[in-house]
């Protein structure tokens, strides 16, 4: 067992805690972004758009089940790559670390969209009819209030 200087194990504290941070701006953009999706689907329910609002409902739902999907892989894959022993020469730094979690993420991102292994197909296929019974509820409302003005 080799003993690390304390230098070092502050060095490799910081490189968690930018993987952290980084983990967490990726995921705050997702969650802003299917924010903004279910607003404007809201606003397009407002207009009384039935079809159109649900529409960007269903785009809405179709992105947040990729994005999970790509959370979850992320998640899996780098808890797959802790399992593997760190060597070589010279070792490994905070940079090439973060650049291994960024291209992990990346990475993730696009097997998601390329459909992954299943799991946001299966989220939207059970979070569907509930999206398009909220859709159609909004819409009907959305009417009723144009009726009475």
């Amino acid at each position: 067992m080799q003993i690390q200087p304390i230098a070092m194990m502050q060095h490799n504290t910081s490189a968690a805690s930018a993987q952290a941070q980084a983990s967490s701006a990726s995921f705050d953009r997702m969650l802003e972004e299917a924010k903004r999706s279910a607003q404007d689907a809201r606003n397009a329910a407002a207009s009384g758009d039935g079809t159109q609002a649900a529409a960007a409902e269903d785009k809405a739902l179709k992105k947040a089940c990729e994005g999970f999907e790509a959370m979850f892989l992320n998640m899996m894959y780098r808890q797959m790559r802790s399992t593997v022993h760190e060597g070589g020469l010279f070792g490994e730094d905070n940079a090439t670390k973060i650049f291994e979690d960024m291209r992990d993420s990346e990475m993730t991102k696009q097997m998601a969209e390329a459909g992954g292994i299943g799991l946001g197909d299966l989220l939207y296929k059970q979070l569907r009819p509930q999206v398009e019974a909220k859709a159609k509820a909004q819409a009907a409302l959305a009417v009723r209030r144009k009726e009475q003005q």
